[in-house]
């Protein structure tokens, strides 16, 4: 990719941007949401068009493509056997039930039909079915999305293994880690390089987490101050205490998601210790913690959203009306 723009509008995502990925090379794609990172995946295997700039896929790349919407596209009248069987090249037949022992469907499971599969069980079909085919370039959008501690752990083996070149969008430090050998931060409609993975990248810029990406904090890079704009000592006292109100406001909000994000870390993380304990999938409890597990992660993914808007919206009001 030489030169990409993007724009939606009057929205810049991407500003003459430029990437290559070299064979069998896997590359993470990290930043906060919104950046373009789903963007110039897609635009790198012409599923989206650049506003300009040049695009060059390799000779004889064959690309597999994994998002959210692969596992909804499922046919759900279907076994899991049958969805494998559709489209598999002769050659893999043999391998078939090998690849979905690897990803947990043995036995009778592979007789279950889709529609009766939970959202982590249709995301593992999805994804063996994409290693069934001769890829030798896997593009992953948020592979992790849905999946317990288990299926991220044979799908990980899995990649691990894997011969092809590999670009993987994920806020998964777990799953990232060891996993790629360059880390693609996308930040301000550029992209930065960090040649090693995703603990490379988080050393580097000096935080613990992706949250603290997403605030901005503790990068240790010079903050470029704008002119400060009318202070609140033009305002009369009424006005004034309408703003202090404002920002203790949007400050309580913002403090609130982030506390009920830290409340389902620490449930997940008592879940992953129950899980990992070796007798834990012959209990009774095992489907239901699963279900819980699952669910704290999937709303941890929507309050990160929605944390990131509110401390956005913070910010932005702080810095419109010149108050710290």
């Amino acid at each position: 990719a030489k030169k990409v723009v993007k724009q939606y509008g009057n929205l810049m995502v991407l500003n003459q941007v430029d990437f290559q990925l070299l064979r069998k090379e896997k590359v993470a794609f990290v930043g906060k949401n919104g950046e373009g990172k789903t963007t110039l995946s897609k635009i790198l295997i012409d599923k989206e068009i650049s506003s300009s700039g040049q695009i060059k896929l390799g000779h004889q790349v064959k690309v597999g493509y994994y998002a959210q919407q692969q596992a909804e596209s499922l046919d759900p009248k279907l076994t899991v056997l049958q969805s494998m069987e559709r489209n598999t090249p002769d050659e893999m037949r043999t391998k078939l039930r090998g690849i979905l022992g690897a990803f947990m469907f043995s036995g009778e499971d592979v007789e279950k039909k889709v529609s009766v599969l939970s959202g982590g069980e249709r995301a593992r079909l999805a994804l063996a079915k994409m290693l069934l085919r001769p890829f030798n370039l896997l593009v992953l959008d948020e592979p992790t999305n849905h999946l317990d501690i288990l299926s991220k752990e044979v799908l990980k083996n899995a990649l691990m293994n894997y011969d092809g070149a590999m670009i993987v969008v994920s806020h998964d430090r777990d799953f990232l880690q060891g996993l790629t050998q360059r880390t693609i931060e996308f930040r301000d409609q550029k992209l930065y390089e960090y040649l090693g993975d995703v603990n490379y990248f988080l050393n580097k810029r000096n935080v613990d987490n992706f949250r603290e990406v997403s605030l901005g904090e503790k990068t240790g890079e010079p903050v470029v101050k704008k002119a400060a704009p009318v202070t609140k000592k033009h305002l009369s006292k009424q006005e004034r205490k309408e703003l202090d109100k404002e920002k203790k406001r949007l400050l309580r909000a913002a403090q609130n998601h982030e506390k009920k994000i830290n409340q389902l870390e620490k449930k997940v993380k008592e879940y992953e210790q129950k899980m990992s304990t070796p007798d834990f999938y012959n209990g009774a409890e095992a489907s239901d913690i699963l279900a819980k597990y699952n669910q704290a992660k999937a709303d941890i993914d929507n309050l990160m959203e929605v944390w990131e808007e509110a401390q956005m919206e913070y910010e932005l009001f702080l810095e419109e009306h010149g108050l710290s």
